[in-house]
């Protein structure tokens, strides 16, 4: 106990206990991912009609949030593939308001002839089934449309491949800059690639030394309506995303520069340089695309495009080079993992062949620098492949999945210190709140509040999905992310923006949950992403679906404790402590797990990818080890039926869980599957094909193995945390079985986070580091440990903080700490 304090602990800046931060290490190792050969050349050759050439596979990504690239680093051939995270085709924008959110109109009797199907549990997929119905009167008819790829640029060098020695291609993830070198015919070659924040530009640079460069470079793009042009070393590409209606327009503008040499521009659209040695390339690149409800249009895309062009040009490509490194390198070095290996130097590609700390670590450090590449300051959130796409028709619409997907992408923004990466799915959230109004209206016939289905588009898609089978609501699970990202910063003017969102999503929620045959209320119509029950494999459908319970649960507290922040809504605020009781409880069914459903229906062997019942464990927040044992058990036999391997997203969840779950080797296991057997060369994570999540729910579950932060303690006198924390759910005295939600009061408000430390760490990682992990609380932590125990820990206030520390079954009275004050840990008094 002698590292536990006694009494509470208050330290100001101007008392700062005398601990420097761990020291990075200098190993480029830990961040680089480097290649013996070029990645497959085939992205012009698939024309956007393969889904998934192997390019995606194998080539670098650059990214500054909204423009991205790719580079081959072909020897006779570059080909770059960008991306902007705003194009979109095949939907429908411009539209007046409500017919803008797609929405199925639906009256109240016909919504009542749904409601009582379901009622009458009618399963199948017959005309009159729970599955037909909701077709037939919930499901818009409206197209969602696709993510579309942008444009491509192909720098050809005449070079014989075949000669070429030396060959190097690589990527360092800390700064953001790729790199291609080979020796050829007594010369060598170099070549640079990076896309800057600062300047919004993709800069290159080709060098040679004892030899000359003649390249080509041409645009052209997979869209058929387009235009290429040049003129003074500047390829000017104008192209169209064709719309069912009211096309989306574009610009791609590429200028060259040579420091020596001949630059000619071609009829063909083309630019030659000719006996260079140093040839510098700057692109830009955008859509007419704002989010603005419901047109969805008006940026000068081609004012932006000559605006950014001409500010790099003047500036140079050092000095823009210079504000990228800066820009990449602080965000990278803010939270780093350094697990201990002996560096392997072999390639990428044959690294991830094979599990190992050291490809584990470069996992963790690439999946935020993918983070900050494709979600910073773009008025969308990153999608299915985050920014990247090369097909006209990608998997699954390359769209914005609500029933797990988009989520995902953002678990990582917060523990692994990127809050700045959160600002565009708030920004998504304003949207289709906006939208979301009358698809409630439309669809629902109610009033109050907002909803959003299964899927969504950039121009504020909230309807129903399609099929009747996929019937779900997303404003719970979406909205959860907004008082999180509040809890992490405690800034209170996003929760004065965000406390409305909420609010709309649960007043739909208090409107639509309906009594069922118990009494308790549920939602439906419903499933339990995408699972099934019962005969046959198309019975999706249900009512009071354990995932939809236990998120609404936390809404409601999300907003019961908002509104005590704000010191607004009271009237509302009672209605949602008075609604929590009635709420369907959670149950444990007849094999000890936790039921998906409210009636006992789980299935053993049933390994479906979905777990969607246990979101109350990640990334909810109200089943623990350490606070509801009885549920804690019953989601451990869950997560034994459902096995752990699975595709990439699930796996990167199943790590999460694991680690929540306090079991570090299997948290572990689960993540080495991830790395080594759901990696693509590049490290892209693969469903397959190529989805971005799982890169994403990996780096989370590396955070949560190191550092948790979910509970929160209600009672400052107990001496444990079972007596400590505030519980979510409790024991019904009428049922053993069923667990009853708990109504959160005023204690909640000024409740401190309990930090936890080491709470699941892998046996294998028994020495190592990490720097910069970010706690709820407004708190930064540094943590190093030896032979799998604790050596030593900082915590940094980023704002006048409150918490407690558990660590090894002990737990530390509450420590305040000013902004900008540290504590050293174990701490003396």
């Amino acid at each position: 106990m002698n590292q536990l304090l006694k009494k509470p602990l208050v330290i100001s800046i101007f008392g700062v206990f005398a601990l420097h931060a761990i020291a990075p290490v200098a190993a480029d190792e830990r961040f680089v991912l480097h290649y013996d050969s070029p990645a497959a050349n085939d992205l012009i050759k698939s024309d956007g009609k393969n889904k998934e050439p192997n390019f995606i596979k194998t080539a670098l990504p650059l990214g500054n949030g909204r423009l991205g690239a790719m580079f081959s680093g072909g020897i006779a051939e570059e080909q770059l593939m960008l991306n902007d995270i705003t194009l979109w085709m095949n939907t429908k924008r411009g539209q007046d308001e409500a017919a803008q959110s797609s929405a199925r109109k639906v009256s109240p009797e016909d919504f009542e002839k749904v409601r009582e199907t379901y009622r009458q549990e009618k399963m199948g997929s017959g005309p009159e089934s729970m599955e037909g119905i909701s077709t037939k009167y919930l499901s818009s008819k409206e197209p969602l449309g696709n993510y579309a790829p942008f444009a491509n640029l192909v720098i050809s060098t005449g070079h014989d491949a075949s000669k070429a020695k030396n060959y190097k291609r690589s990527l360092d993830a800390r700064n953001g800059v790729g790199n291609v070198s080979y020796s050829l015919d007594g010369g060598d070659f170099t070549r640079e690639y990076f896309c800057s924040f600062p300047h919004d530009v993709v800069a290159m640079r080709y060098t040679a030394d004892g030899a000359r460069l003649d390249l080509t470079i041409s645009a052209n793009t997979f869209h058929k309506d387009s235009k290429v042009t040049a003129e003074n070393g500047r390829i000017s590409l104008l192209g169209e995303a064709s719309m069912v209606e009211d096309n989306m327009e574009f610009m791609q503008l590429v200028q060259i520069e040579a420091a020596d040499g001949e630059v000619s521009a071609q009829p063909d659209g083309s630019v030659k340089v000719s006996g260079a040695s140093d040839v510098r390339i700057f692109l830009a690149g955008h859509t007419d695309y704002l989010p603005n409800y419901p047109t969805f249009k008006g940026r000068d895309y081609r004012g932006d495009c000559d605006k950014a062009i001409n500010a790099a040009t003047t500036l140079g490509y050092d000095a823009v080079r210079k504000a990228h490194v800066a820009d990449v390198t602080e965000l990278m070095e803010r939270c780093r993992l350094e697990l201990d290996f002996k560096p392997s130097g072999v390639t990428t590609d044959k690294l991830v062949k094979k599990a190992s700390r050291e490809l584990e670590n470069l996992y963790f450090n690439f999946s935020r620098y993918l983070q900050i590449s494709c979600s910073r300051g773009a008025p969308v959130p990153s999608n299915l492949q985050g920014l990247w796409n090369a097909s006209l028709q990608p998997a699954w619409n390359c769209d914005y999945h609500t029933d797990i997907n988009l989520t995902m992408n953002y678990w990582m923004v917060e523990t692994a210190n990127l809050p700045e990466s959160f600002s565009p799915y708030f920004d998504y959230m304003k949207v289709i709140s906006e939208s979301g109004r009358h698809t409630a209206r439309t669809t629902f016939g109610i009033d109050q509040g907002w909803s959003m289905g299964l899927n969504g588009n950039v121009f504020g898609f909230t309807a129903q999905n399609e099929h009747g089978r996929r019937a779900q609501q997303a404003g719970h699970w979406l909205s959860q992310h907004l008082f999180e990202h509040y809890a992490f910063g405690g800034d209170r003017k996003f929760l004065e923006e965000a406390y409305p969102i909420m609010k709309g999503a649960a007043e739909f929620f208090v409107a639509h949950l309906a009594p069922w045959k118990d009494g308790t209320l549920v939602v439906f119509p419903t499933w339990s992403p995408e699972n099934n029950y019962g005969k046959g494999k198309l019975n999706k459908q249900a009512w009071g679906a354990a995932w939809d319970q236990q998120l609404i649960l936390g809404l409601f507290t999300d907003c019961i404790e908002a509104s005590y922040l704000l010191g607004v809504d009271e009237e509302f605020r009672k209605e949602l402590q008075e609604m929590i009781p009635k709420l369907s409880p959670q149950k444990i069914g007849k094999h000890g797990q936790l039921q998906e459903w409210p009636d006992d229906r789980d299935d053993p062997k049933n390994k479906h990818r979905h777990i969607s019942h246990l979101i109350a464990l990640h990334p909810g927040r109200d089943i623990s080890p350490l606070t509801t044992p009885a549920l804690n058990d019953a989601a451990l036999i869950t997560m034994a039926h459902r096995g752990d391997e699975s595709t990439g997203w699930s796996t990167g969840w199943k790590t999460n869980f694991w680690a929540r779950l306090h079991n570090g080797d299997r948290a572990h296991k689960i993540y080495q599957f991830l790395t080594s057997k759901r990696a693509y060369a590049n490290l892209f994570d693969f469903h397959p094909p190529f989805q971005i999540d799982g890169n994403f729910g990996g780096g989370a579950g590396v955070c949560e193995m190191l550092l948790q932060s979910h509970l929160r303690s209600v009672d400052p006198a107990a001496e444990t945390i079972g007596k400590a924390a505030f519980v979510a759910y409790k024991q019904s005295p009428q049922n053993p079985k069923h667990f009853v939600p708990v109504v959160p009061d005023e204690r909640l408000v000024d409740a401190p986070y309990i930090l936890h430390l080491l709470p699941a760490l892998p046996s294998e990682w028994a020495k190592g580091k990490v720097m910069g992990l970010r706690a709820r609380g407004g708190l930064e932590v540094d943590i190093s440990w030896d032979e799998g125990k604790l050596t030593q820990a900082l915590f940094r206030a980023t704002r006048d903080s409150k918490f407690r520390v558990y660590h090894e079954g002990e737990l530390s009275d509450e420590i305040q700490l000013e902004k900008g004050a540290s504590l050293p840990w174990p701490a003396k008094r």
